[in-house]
């Protein structure tokens, strides 16, 4: 019972994610996590050096593979504060087929100079609901068009045009196959692609464990992978591929 309990908990924690750019002020990149019909779809944001007063991310589909089922921004993180009382900031943009925008702020009464700065900010997530058998595909980009600011510091430095402002990366998911016993730990399969993919594992979601690499698979277009990773314990693990371009 034990095992059969860890090989759910694997299944439901396959993860890809894109890889992240090396030099800009700030990189937005995506974690999907497909379970069934559905698709979960995490924004996130890396600005260690720069305090973000606001951030506007769209995030594009098509419309023949997927559509939305939800759209939420991370209100815990990007909010106004006004005495205290939290206000969020307004709800994501779902009116438009195939774009998915979402704006949010950070402004505290108390100190308005405070801002958002940090490693993985989670921006906001998007679900999704296949309308097709086809490997759904996602595109990151500016929230709002160029007459507007997206990405602002708290010093009023606005980084969408900057040449080392703000930086993309493409959200590929990976069509993560399935679990299985196997002699001496346990089978994980995948779809491959254009991308070297790492598959990377972690005890726990907590904020202490990290991941940790276990093993990397160079390009190899629409093959199926299969990674038999040891397991000599019977606590439950989480898995997930991230791409790396």
């Amino acid at each position: 019972m034990k095992t059969q309990l860890s090989l759910w908990a694997l299944g439901l924690a396959a993860w890809a994610q894109s890889a992240q750019p090396l030099a800009a002020a700030v990189n937005v990149y995506g974690e999907t996590a497909a379970s069934g019909p559905t698709i979960a779809v995490n924004i996130y944001a890396d600005s260690p050096s720069h305090s973000l007063l606001s951030f506007g991310v769209g995030l594009l589909y098509d419309t023949n593979t997927v559509s939305v089922l939800s759209a939420a921004k991370n209100t815990a993180v990007w909010h106004f504060s006004a005495g205290g009382t939290n206000i969020p900031y307004i709800d994501p943009d779902t009116a438009t087929p195939g774009q998915v925008s979402i704006l949010g702020a950070k402004l505290d009464s108390l100190n308005p100079l405070e801002g958002v700065s940090g490693q993985h900010i989670l921006l906001g997530t998007v679900t999704f609901g296949r309308v097709s058998q086809a490997t759904p595909h996602f595109t990151l980009a500016l929230g709002r068009p160029a007459a507007f600011s997206n990405f602002v510091t708290t010093e009023g430095t606005v980084l969408d045009t900057a040449s080392d402002g703000v930086v993309f990366s493409p959200v590929t998911p990976v069509q993560v196959t399935g679990f299985s016993l196997a002699a001496g730990g346990v089978a994980i399969q995948w779809l491959g692609g254009q991308a070297t993919q790492v598959l990377q594992r972690r005890f726990s979601l907590g904020p202490s464990d990290q991941w940790l690499d276990v093993f990397t698979n160079p390009p190899s277009a629409s093959t199926n992978i299969t990674y038999v990773e040891p397991i000599s314990t019977n606590r439950a693990m989480f898995y997930r591929i991230r791409l790396a371009y």
